[in-house]
């Protein structure tokens, strides 16, 4: 089994610098194209027997470009939706030091701040996606999802509940690829953040 983890094309809100988590922004032009070339790419490079997507509009945008050049229709699951903020999202990370202070030494994703997603609730869903790709009866897929929760789902594939201990080595640009394989019951890197449709 292979699996594709995908990070969503430009958004208004990356354009705009301001931390969106569960926040709905559309694609902007640039990430629109961004997520045509990937689906070009791939088109005759591999066949995919599902295609997923955060139901978040950047991603499922993303997504249905995919979709078109594969003739598949795009599943969408709340399970792969970015990290919620709570009230740090649709702020810069200036504005968000200057209301929080107290988050200035932590990872944003792990604030702690009331609304916020908590680091429990972000590791039961690395749980779930775990489990349904060690379960999966495809032989190939994509997951179109969000920079925050996949770069964790890795590091906790990695270290499991203490993911959340280090600082996060990762970084996934828009739409960045990450292929993950399934061997002997174990889910395995074969690259990271890999953006060949954008050369």
């Amino acid at each position: 089994m292979e699996v594709f983890l995908v990070r969503h094309g430009e958004s208004e809100g990356n354009r705009l610098k301001t931390l969106q988590g569960c926040m709905n922004f559309d694609l902007t032009d640039k990430g629109r194209n961004q997520a045509a070339k990937l689906g070009g790419f791939w088109s005759g490079r591999h066949t995919l027997d599902e295609i997923f997507s955060s139901d978040l509009t950047r991603a499922h945008e993303t997504a249905k470009a995919i979709g078109t050049e594969q003739r598949l229709s795009v599943q969408t699951k709340e399970l792969f939706r970015e990290i919620n903020l709570g009230p740090m999202e649709g702020k810069t990370k200036e504005k968000i030091y200057e209301e929080f202070p107290e988050v200035k030494e932590k990872d944003l994703l792990c604030s702690g701040l009331d609304g916020a997603e908590t680091v429990e609730d972000i590791t039961k869903r690395c749980e779930k996606l775990r489990a349904m790709l060690l379960a999966a009866e495809f032989e190939k897929a994509a997951i179109v999802s969000h920079g925050g929760f996949l770069t964790i789902f890795l590091m906790y594939l990695i270290l499991g509940e203490d993911w959340h201990r280090v600082e996060r080595p990762f970084h996934m640009d828009n739409t960045g690829i990450t292929k993950l394989v399934r061997r002997e019951n174990k889910l395995h890197v074969v690259y990271l953040n890999n953006r060949p449709h954008l050369l």
